[in-house]
């Protein structure tokens, strides 16, 4: 199998027209289809409501119609019906995706590099899907480096010690402030 050029990708999305977020029926047919392209059993709408309360995600719409414009613009569609084997549910990759993807906004999406990028090595991994000049360690790396929720932690872990700190320096120049008083006091 040929793997994914994200490059290529990335062309043709950049390429196609900014659209109206898909109707989710429409969103879960085209996604429902990929997966009948590639002889698999897609998912019922009992098991799509499932996976949409299971994934707890009040993004999960938004991001199944990103996912359906994704893969009508862009030869992505193409790619992943090769990728689909009988090892792993439809309902199984659906489920890796949208629970790894969030919190990824439609608009982030489209108007962030990185987090487009993001969003399709998400799928690409969900595939189990190779990277296109990347071996499978560098595509974990890049997928690594790339995590918007892990970005997000950290730096709420960085604004957490930049205010301990604040608070440490503040309470060390108070302790400063109250002994210079009291050794003022007790020369005067």
């Amino acid at each position: 199998m040929m793997a994914f050029s994200l490059a290529h990708l990335r062309d043709q999305l950049a390429a196609s027209p900014i659209v109206s977020p898909y109707p989710h029926d429409l969103a879960v047919a085209i996604i429902c289809d990929t997966f009948r392209q590639g002889s698999q059993k897609p998912p019922s709408q009992s098991e799509w409501d499932k996976l949409e309360k299971w994934v707890k995600n009040p993004l999960f719409r938004e991001q199944v119609g990103m996912l359906a414009h994704v893969l009508v613009v862009s030869d992505l569609r193409k790619k992943t019906v090769l990728y689909l084997t009988a090892d792993r549910t439809p309902l199984a990759r659906l489920q890796q995706f949208f629970e790894e993807v969030n919190p990824l906004t439609a608009e982030m999406i489209r108007s962030n590099a990185f987090r487009q990028e993001e969003f399709l090595r998400k799928w690409c991994s969900a595939l189990g899907a190779d990277i296109e000049g990347e071996t499978e360690r560098e595509s974990k790396e890049r997928l690594k480096t790339l995590d918007y929720r892990q970005a997000v932690t950290d730096l709420r872990k960085v604004e957490e010690a930049r205010k301990q700190e604040a608070e440490r320096r503040a309470k060390m120049l108070q302790e400063a402030q109250q002994k210079d008083a009291e050794a003022r006091g007790w020369r005067e």
